[in-house]
């Protein structure tokens, strides 16, 4: 009977829809890290463009001479920093304090304070498909059953269609927000950062060679004008 038993276990295992299914597992989780990796690189990059901003708002001020110490650099690039953080923010809490109007003028009408603008009756869930999974079961090796759809993409065109543009301009204020979070963010470091290299007394990247031909040169030149008036 055991001898039976594994036998039927390993037919399982060999047969060629479990190899499908496994090699379709195994590409989805290759997929995941891929996308995972290259959103990485994406935020990456946003966020070396926006620590960047700080150069631009920084660099007439070093370059003019009207700074030239550590502390004043940091005072500075700070304020800066926090007035441009609220300039770019004020469009997204407009939206957002804009969805909140709507939502409270909505439901005061409605009456119905429980309504959410996320599900798939009154929300933007009617979008997308949605299942129901309170009677799903697990099948071997890797399906699941019992699972039932529950909403396909439709349009409301009725009052409730309001939950659309809540639930629009409240997404784009609050993502629009965070973005500018994570740019204040990065420019902080970003001051750090330039704040410890361009007043740093650490001479380690310092080409000495070239500051002596300087100085051999400006002592020339001395020379040679003392030499001139005489």
């Amino acid at each position: 009977m055991t001898l039976l038993t594994n036998f039927l276990v390993l037919s399982k295992f060999t047969d060629s829809n479990f190899w499908k299914i496994l090699l379709a597992v195994l590409f989805v989780i290759i997929a995941f890290f891929a996308i995972f990796g290259l959103v990485g690189r994406l935020v990456e990059k946003i966020i070396d463009f926006q620590s960047r901003k700080i150069d631009r708002l920084m660099a007439p001020l070093i370059l003019s001479g009207l700074i030239d110490e550590e502390q004043k650099f940091y005072t500075v690039a700070s304020t800066k920093n926090k007035k441009y953080f609220f300039k770019t923010s004020l469009i997204p809490v407009i939206f957002i304090i804009f969805a909140l109007l709507l939502w409270i003028t909505y439901h005061s009408f409605v009456g119905n304070w429980g309504e959410s603008f996320l599900n798939d009756t009154t929300g933007i869930g009617t979008l997308f498909f949605t299942w129901d999974f309170s009677n799903a079961y697990y099948v071997f090796p890797f399906g699941i059953g019992g699972v039932e759809l529950k909403n396909t993409p439709h349009f409301l065109l009725n009052v409730q269609m309001i939950n659309y543009f809540i639930a629009l301009f409240f997404a784009v204020g609050i993502i629009w927000y965070l973005i500018n979070v994570q740019g204040y963010i990065a420019r902080m470091f970003r001051i750090k950062k330039l704040r410890e290299t361009m007043f740093s007394q650490n001479l380690d990247n310092v080409d000495l060679a070239t500051i002596f031909n300087n100085s051999t040169n400006i002592n020339s030149n001395n020379n040679n004008n003392s030499n001139l008036n005489q």
